[in-house]
């Protein structure tokens, strides 16, 4: 069976942790994204045709141009194609049921087009509020591709349900969330498929995390996957059925998503800013530090948000005081983000209470404070107009 989901795979998708400095700087706006790995090596990318529109199937044409040292790129497994082509769904739009492998045994029941558009799921789009019409940065491209493909891989790295499931399941959100969104903002506003777009980010990871929250809902332990074979050049792609055993208990999915997704981003943008003015104040590891210095290294984390369009504007101020002596235990903090991407995507996830939520500072800053030596107490995410205000207590 042919499966032309993987010639719609870009070329950043082909990245690494060891990426060149070219796409260190690319993060930052100072230049493009290169495929040329540390050490010289080149991933191999394929050239392809894909004309697809939101809502209607896609159309791929491939011309293989395949290196044998991997199944997919450079440092790329065989089982991460899958999560890659799930993730080159969020920028090209829509793709037919058709092309997506067979139901996998032993998994959770996939979605159906009725479940994603019934009575309930109506209601729901009833009660939310409209998109904001407010202004808001375009985010740098790279940028959007961690928050999005971290969120994936964390998914992935969790096992608790098969990527070609969530790959429709995805798809079927998307399709009954897409028109009632755009008709709420009026023709041309949205650039669909763009992720720099402001409104189509705030669409998209709405859209993602919903489906994330569905498939921890009474994930199976054990499921069947389709996971891709490498192929000759020209040969239509193959699946095979993998046994996958989830280990993680159920109630700690949430928690174990968001941890790992904060890392990425967190070590991501280590690894890009470290050893420059724009770096995050260092805090030695466990050492609880006091409460100016958790305050220097917050601030600093907003503006990388900021400068990579996540947000408008944005601060952290201390808005209660410890009692620890020599140590900032007991602190609360604020971070107010003005007109953050996830503007609404942000309150209709709280709306429908999905146990996990795109709230990427967040997530970041606990990663952040974690490695310090501290956990967050208390944490809230309300939302006052246009700004996101994030309040938690570091103990």
């Amino acid at each position: 069976m042919r499966y032309p989901l993987l010639a719609c795979l870009p070329a950043f998708l082909c990245m690494t942790s060891s990426t060149s400095r070219a796409f260190a700087l690319s993060i930052t706006g100072t230049s493009r994204p290169s495929t040329t790995f540390a050490g010289g090596s080149k991933c191999s990318t394929r050239p392809s045709t894909c004309t697809p529109q939101e809502g209607q199937s896609t159309s791929c044409t491939l011309n293989p141009t395949r290196s044998h040292t991997s199944s997919l790129c450079h440092g790329s497994s065989r089982r991460r194609a899958i999560i890659n082509a799930a993730f080159s769904l969020v920028s090209a739009p829509m793709v037919s049921q058709g092309l997506l492998p067979a139901d996998p045994a032993l998994a959770s029941p996939p979605m159906t087009a009725g479940e994603a558009d019934n009575v309930g799921a109506r209601f729901e789009r009833s009660m939310r509020k409209k998109p904001p019409k407010v202004l808001r940065n375009k985010l740098n491209q790279d940028f959007a591709v961690l928050l999005m493909r971290s969120s994936y891989n964390a998914l992935d790295e969790l096992d608790c349900v098969a990527m070609d499931q969530f790959q429709r399941d995805f798809f079927l959100i998307r399709s009954a969330e897409y028109l009632p969104y755009i008709d709420t903002l009026g023709p041309g506003a949205v650039k669909q498929g763009d992720l720099q777009d402001p409104y189509y980010f705030d669409f998209i990871s709405f859209a993602q995390y919903a489906t994330i929250d569905r498939e921890m809902m009474d994930p199976p332990i054990v499921f069947q996957e389709q996971q891709p074979v490498e192929v000759g050049e020209g040969e239509p792609q193959k699946f095979v059925p993998n046994v996958v055993r989830r280990t993680v208990d159920t109630k700690l999915l949430p928690i174990k998503h968001s941890e790992a997704v904060g890392n990425k981003i967190l070590n991501r943008l280590n690894d890009i800013f470290s050893g420059t003015e724009a770096a995050i104040p260092t805090m030695k590891p466990g050492s609880q530090p006091d409460s100016e210095l958790v305050l220097k290294a917050l601030k600093q984390l907003v503006v990388l948000f900021v400068i990579n369009g996540f947000a408008f504007d944005g601060n952290a101020v201390i808005s209660k005081a410890g009692k620890s002596l020599g140590s900032g235990g007991g602190t609360e903090f604020t971070v107010t983000l003005t007109s953050p991407a996830t503007l609404w995507s942000g309150q209709a996830l709280q709306l429908r209470r999905s146990k996990v939520t795109n709230d990427y500072f967040q997530k970041t800053a606990r990663a952040l404070l974690s490695r310090a030596g501290y956990d967050l107490s208390n944490a809230t995410i309300k939302y006052n107009e246009n700004q996101e205000i994030t309040t938690f207590t570091i103990v």
